[in-house]
């Protein structure tokens, strides 16, 4: 898998070899190890203006949020680029968001932080949670795989 990583809060609260540990574990088990081998994914660590400004361009909501994806493939049979890969997208996510929810929630930022990684993956690869089957569809293939993934 190549992952693009960028942060721009101060201290990047997480490790690039724990970004890349569970996305690879997310790919592989939603699609299986050659499929995680070939793709390519972008993952944002950032602040609130960001997120919000990403928000209210692309989904004209003018406030932050906690994660946004940009499935680079949206709609579209996920195949090879011009190099091999598979470009999957974006994942953006609010720092100072997450660690609001995992105050608010009482967990830690850690587990806010991957379940945000997740769901932002699986929006990439074609989940959604629209309807109420959808929903209940991803947030438990989502928890199953938070619970194979130690933080």
């Amino acid at each position: 898998m190549k992952l693009l990583v960028r942060c721009s809060v101060k201290s990047q609260p997480v490790s690039p070899a724990w970004l890349r540990r569970l996305s690879s574990l997310v790919l592989k088990k939603v699609k299986g190890p050659a499929f995680e081998k070939r793709s390519e994914l972008s993952i944002v660590l950032t602040g609130d203006s960001e997120v919000r400004r990403l928000n209210r361009q692309y989904r004209k909501k003018d406030k932050t949020t906690d994660v946004l994806s940009f499935p680079l493939l949206e709609g579209k049979k996920l195949k090879d680029g011009l190099n091999g890969l598979v470009p999957l997208g974006d994942v953006v996510i609010s720092v100072p968001q997450t660690r609001r929810q995992a105050v608010e929630q009482g967990k830690e930022f850690k587990r806010e932080l991957a379940l945000l990684l997740v769901h932002g993956i699986l929006h990439l690869l074609g989940y959604d949670h629209v309807t109420r089957l959808q929903e209940k569809k991803m947030f438990n293939l989502q928890d199953r795989l938070l619970r194979k993934f130690t933080v």
